[in-house]
């Protein structure tokens, strides 16, 4: 009895240690802002092809908070580094604790096969450990506190390295678990919408820096620093400001509605709620269409030649005794850019964007191949999906045209039925059985 009565004890204390902050933050006005760049000091984090990943971290921190300290003025920004330093997770968290902080954001890059990349977001919990990939994430991550000092006894003999050590790691956070979901999607809708860049998407996992932190939170990592063209970008000047600005409107957004339910008293313990937004419907440019120019040759290759580095359908057109190699087809001025980061991604990094008149008086030849186009339409839905949405089954990149209220998904551009015909299988066998041909003339479905 004596036994229990000291267990029941200890766990009222950690309850008020828990609580004490969490109400904390309703009796101030000031809205306290933890940014947290990760690795440091003797912790480089992910080695990437250009930087490592804790000098990548630290500058889209530093300009974050940039951002933030121009443009909110009730809105305190606190670091967990600000130089190259090494933090403790544990301590990164007691920053964020002792300063009752409203939310905590780690920055992060990840690594793995050079061909993976995209960004993702992860909140607190378990609800995505059956897949190993972000296991392996969750490891790397937390594998941090085993070059700390007396790590055993700080985190309680947790192993970094057994899945069943993150069992039980959300039930401090559940308190904080929509508000943090809602701030993950809206920094992942940044990356698709803004960078034009792949999402994969908001995700659950049992990172320890955020298990400690008694506040929403979210860790984000930017991008694959071990992919090519991926690890390159972020390591410039532009990733990073673009990755900053990303995050930066995600807190822009998070911080109206915070202001909201400050200002309504009955709702101050009620979770942000997402405001649902029409979506914009863009209309294709009329007098032109876009295609990707990746590949200039005096040889003609065939079109699964490994120089191709696994881009189908390829248009080939041969000038002056060059043969130009082109990809896609869009007339979507938003969707050129996709196309156009998807080539690059796939190994082109001076691939560009071509304008071809539609309606022209040139006397370039055209064959009548070229203005009739075949594509295959996967899906019709009354929602628009994303890029990267699971309902998409990986097929990219993919154009949507709405009609009478209704989204028609379509991918693949072929110069013949024939060449359709050969792509159809493929598409079915990701599963999309009801898949079928369509074709268009002069960029009008007929």
């Amino acid at each position: 009895m004596k036994k229990k009565n000291v267990l029941k004890k200890s766990f009222i204390v950690l309850l008020i240690a828990l609580i004490n902050p969490i109400l904390a933050q309703d009796l101030k006005k000031e809205f306290v802002l933890v940014l947290d760049a990760g690795h440091g000091g003797h912790d480089s984090g992910a080695a990437g092809v250009a930087d490592v990943e804790k000098n990548i971290t630290l500058d889209i921190v530093l300009e974050l908070g940039k951002l933030i300290k121009k443009n909110f003025d009730d809105v305190k920004v606190i670091y967990t580094r600000e130089d190259d330093t090494f933090v403790t997770l544990a301590g990164r968290a007691d920053i964020a604790n002792r300063n009752h902080a409203d939310f905590f954001i780690s920055v992060h890059c990840n690594s793995a096969r050079p061909t993976a990349y995209g960004s993702e977001t992860f909140v607190l919990g378990t609800e995505d450990h059956r897949s190993s990939a972000n296991l392996n994430v969750v490891k790397k991550e937390n594998s941090v506190i085993l070059l700390e000092e007396n790590h055993e006894e700080r985190y309680s003999n947790f192993d970094p390295n057994k899945p069943e050590s993150l069992i039980g790691l959300t039930l401090m956070q559940n308190v904080h678990l929509s508000n943090s979901l809602l701030f993950a999607k809206a920094v992942e809708d940044n990356f698709i919408n803004k960078d034009k860049r792949l999402s994969r998407g908001v995700k659950q996992a049992g990172f320890v820096v955020l298990w400690r932190t008694a506040t929403p939170s979210v860790l984000i990592e930017v991008g694959f620093i071990s992919n090519p063209a991926e690890g390159k970008y972020l390591a410039s000047k532009e990733g990073k400001k673009n990755s900053a600005e990303s995050i930066f409107n995600a807190f822009k957004y998070y911080k109206t509605e915070w202001d909201k339910r400050q200002r309504n008293e009955m709702g101050a313990n009620e979770p942000l709620k997402k405001v649902t937004e029409k979506p914009k419907i863009e209309k294709p440019v009329e007098d032109k269409y876009f295609k990707i120019q990746f590949l200039t040759s005096n040889k003609k290759l065939r079109a699964k030649s490994i120089q191709l580095k696994g881009l189908d359908p390829v248009e080939v057109l041969e000038e002056n005794g060059l043969y130009k190699y082109f990809y896609g087809q869009t007339s979507f001025i938003s969707k050129k850019e996709e196309l156009l980061n998807y080539v690059k991604r796939k190994g082109f990094p001076d691939a560009f964007v071509v304008e071809v008149p539609i309606n022209t008086n040139a006397q370039e030849k055209e064959t009548q191949e070229q203005k009739n186009i075949y594509r295959i339409q996967i899906l019709t839905s009354s929602k628009k999906f994303s890029d990267n949405a699971p309902q998409l089954k990986g097929i990219s990149p993919v154009d949507v045209y709405e009609e009478n209220k209704l989204y028609r998904y379509y991918y693949g551009w072929f110069s013949s039925e024939n060449e359709a015909e050969k792509e159809l299988p493929k598409i079915k066998k990701a599963g999309f059985q009801d898949a079928f041909i369509v074709k268009f003339i002069n960029g009008k479905k007929e």
